[in-house]
This record gives structure tokens, sequence and C-alpha cells, in this order.
């Protein structure tokens, strides 16, 4: 039995990302695809970002009652060659939905995963459930799994439950030293500007604009 004092909460939180994203749903049920192990790899400017993982899904319906509990166990590991280039931020989308998040890690405060929210990487509208390195999803902080790195964890997922679920898509936050990176499986990385970058962008333009309308006064 998983330790009562691991357990993080998170209700429901409606955020849309910046993209929807088109994949293809894999089944999960008691006798398939479980665990169901995926992996990603693609060469970016901060270099290869990849990695694998499993999915072990329990809880199904199994009797005429649906269930109101489904517990996924979470195996990630992080094969990037640079340390640095850190995942900061894992999800996905699941069918029937989820309306609440339970995180717990039986390894504590192991320098991984350290919660979950019923939150959507920013760029990835379609990813329902997160599990985060930082303070939130979007942020990638100081936390996350290094390159080189594993963690597992457990999402305890709240809702109505039949004998299978649907997971599309999977995806992915990467924290690195050019910025972040959001992907899924089976779409490429977006580059994705830091809060503090967009808010310098919209400051200098702000002063672009003022400087115009200063000249155009001055010439009148």
């Amino acid at each position: 039995m998983i330790s009562r004092r691991f357990w993080v909460h998170a209700t429901a939180a409606a955020t849309l990302g910046l993209f929807s994203t088109s994949s293809h749903a894999v089944l999960i049920s008691t006798s398939a695809n479980n665990p169901y192990a995926f992996s990603w790899s693609y060469d970016t400017a901060a270099g290869v970002l990849s990695g694998n993982g499993s999915l072990t899904v329990s809880g199904f319906q199994t009797g005429s009652e649906l269930s109101n509990s489904l517990l996924v166990s979470v195996s990630l590991t992080n094969s990037s060659p640079l340390a640095s280039n850190r995942l900061t931020a894992f999800g996905f989308g699941i069918d029937p939905d989820a309306t609440s998040v339970l995180f717990s890690d039986a390894q504590g405060a192991d320098g991984g995963m350290v919660g979950a929210s019923m939150w959507a990487i920013p760029s990835l509208a379609n990813v329902e459930v997160c599990a985060y390195g930082g303070n939130n999803c979007p942020g990638g902080a100081n936390g996350g799994i290094l390159g080189g790195g594993s963690d597992t964890f457990q999402l305890l997922l709240s809702g109505r439950w039949g004998t299978s679920v649907n997971i599309d898509p999977i995806g992915f936050k990467y924290q690195t030293g050019l910025g972040s990176f959001e992907f899924t499986t089976d779409r490429p990385p977006t580059s994705v500007p830091e809060p503090a970058t967009l808010s310098l962008l919209g400051a200098g333009l702000l002063l672009v604009g003022f400087g115009r309308k200063r000249k155009q006064n001055q010439n009148a």
C-alpha cells in the first residue's frame, strides 16, 4: 500500500493549449497493451531529446458497476545525452475523461516528478493529465528528470471507468539551455518561448509603439 503522506491532490482545471494534436489512440485494458511501452527521439537545436517509458493500468471495472478509481503506474527514462536537457513534464489524454488526479511517489523526493494536475502541457491541448517536476505543468523551474535519469510514480485517476481506456496523445515538455521544447510521441517538438521572453518581447513592442507615436507628434 502506498504511504498516504506522499499523495498530492489536484482537482480538475481547464487550461487550453496553443495547438491540438492528432495521433492514434491506444486501447489499454486488463489484457491488452498493459503495460503499454512507448518511446521518443527527436534531434533538436538543443541536442537529442529521447527516452522511453511505460504505463501500467489497474482498477478497471470487474463486475456490473463502473469503477471510480484507476491507478496508472508510470515509468520514465530520459535517455538524452546531455544531463542539462531535463524532462520537466509528462502527460496524456485519456478517454473516458478523468475528473481529478492524485500523485504518489513511493521514493519520495527523488529528483524526478513531484506532482500532477488536470492540466495541459502549454502547446499540447489534448493532454489532460500532467505530471511535473517543477512548480507546475507549464513551469520547468529546476526540477524534472535529468538526461540519463529515470523516475517511477503513480497517478490515481477519479472518474467512471469501464473495462478499458484510450490513451491519446502522450506528451512531453523538456527544459534545455535553448528554452523549452514540447512534443508528443508522434509530433515533432515545438520550441516554446519562456514567459520572461514573452514579457520582454511585449515590453519591446510597447516601447517601439511609444517611440513612433512620439515621433509623429513631434512632426505634426
